[in-house]
């Protein structure tokens, strides 16, 4: 379990306070979020702003006027305050956006384009895995023999031809619950389900925060000094945003291990189903670029750099997010040694090296 201190109360109480991680490009922005404050508008989270302790917040209107944007984050904040863009569902989608427009350079164009078609394909195959759940309760043997062909075309339109030609023997309306599945497939995609052979974006994100969290282990206990020890305070807390991740994916392949049920009780579980989705995007939101920028360095002293950059903006789970279970917190030590100054903000311009890295980034967590 980690470690409580005096500071615990400062910590955001709720996903909503923390804000959604913004993919920003200008290196102050980095890691920095938005949420909704008191007067119902927007505002943005900057941690290690000029490089000292703790967060910043700035009104979303104002920002462009206190740090010099690169040209995608310009729109990128347009489009975010345009979409009222507060959750990490709705931040992606215009990310993506944005991101198709070619600001960040040309590899960022293809990763948007591959992950709108990865998002149209999984919308498709997870409909019909849940219609093919839905048959296994009739023809088991059957349904084995439909998975096999499932990516392709034909391969789901058989699926759908057996659904429908199954309507009596399952006691359903197949129109009803077709249009009632499509809507549950749509809803569950980003996660999709345990026993597709296909692994939705969040689950295959929790299974790469628990190979970040092996990673980091294995190299910090190979080392010593300072960098050791900001590694094993990193697996600290990843290990334990890990373990409540997994526990939220169980509860999820609980719920939905029974589509049939959710259609039948549709008004009260397609709402607990919608729940359970939004709060997993919570949990692992903030993890990929940290992941990324891990498993992009190839040498000790990329991974120190690494690691020196990862510790400040290690995304805590908020402390009603987890009652009665404590909460970390890594106040104490943001204000400490670990920090370093952000030399390149002082000058009042973008660091273009650093611009560049996060671009490349933004190309891979796409």
């Amino acid at each position: 379990m980690i470690r409580r201190n005096s500071l615990d109360h400062l910590l955001p109480s709720t996903f909503e306070e923390r804000g959604a991680t913004v993919p920003f490009t200008t290196p102050a922005l980095s890691m920095a979020r938005v949420r909704r404050n008191s007067r119902d508008r927007l505002e943005i989270v900057v941690g290690q702003f000029s490089g000292g302790p703790g967060a910043y917040v700035i009104p979303w209107t104002t920002l462009s006027e206190v740090i010099t944007l690169t040209s995608h984050d310009v729109l990128l904040h347009e489009k975010v305050e345009e979409r009222q863009a507060l959750d990490p569902h709705a931040v992606r989608m215009a990310a993506l956006e944005v991101a198709r427009s070619g600001l960040a350079g040309p590899d960022v164009v293809a990763s948007a384009a591959k992950a709108l078609a990865d998002d149209e394909e999984a919308k498709a195959l997870n409909q019909v895995i849940l219609i093919l759940k839905v048959i296994e309760e009739a023809e088991p043997a059957h349904a084995r023999s439909l998975m096999r062909d499932i990516r392709t075309p034909e391969g789901q339109d058989r699926v759908r031809e057996v659904f429908f030609s199954f309507g009596d023997r399952l006691n359903l309306d197949a129109k009803a619950f077709d249009q009632r599945l499509s809507d549950l497939g749509i809803a569950t995609y980003p996660v999709g389900t345990v026993w597709s052979p296909f692994d939705g974006r969040l689950r295959r994100l929790v299974r790469r925060l628990g190979e970040f969290t092996a990673a980091v282990s294995t190299w910090g206990m190979e080392h010593l000094g300072e960098g050791a020890d900001q590694a094993a305070f990193t697996v600290e807390v990843s290990a334990y945003s890990l373990k409540i991740a997994r526990e939220a994916l169980q509860r999820f392949d609980a719920v939905v291990g029974s589509p049939r049920q959710i259609v039948v009780d549709w008004e009260a579980r397609a709402t607990a189903v919608g729940r359970l989705v939004m709060r997993l995007a919570w949990l692992v939101d903030g993890w990929q670029p940290l992941i990324e920028t891990w498993f992009l360095a190839n040498d000790d002293q990329a991974r120190i750099e690494a690691i020196d950059y990862i510790v400040p903006r290690l995304p805590f789970i908020p402390a009603k997010e987890l009652e009665p279970v404590p909460v970390a917190n890594a106040l104490a030590r943001k204000g400490g040694k670990w920090v370093k100054l952000n030399q390149d903000w002082k000058t009042g311009e973008p660091d273009r090296i650093l611009i560049r890295r996060l671009e490349a980034l933004r190309a891979r967590e796409l």
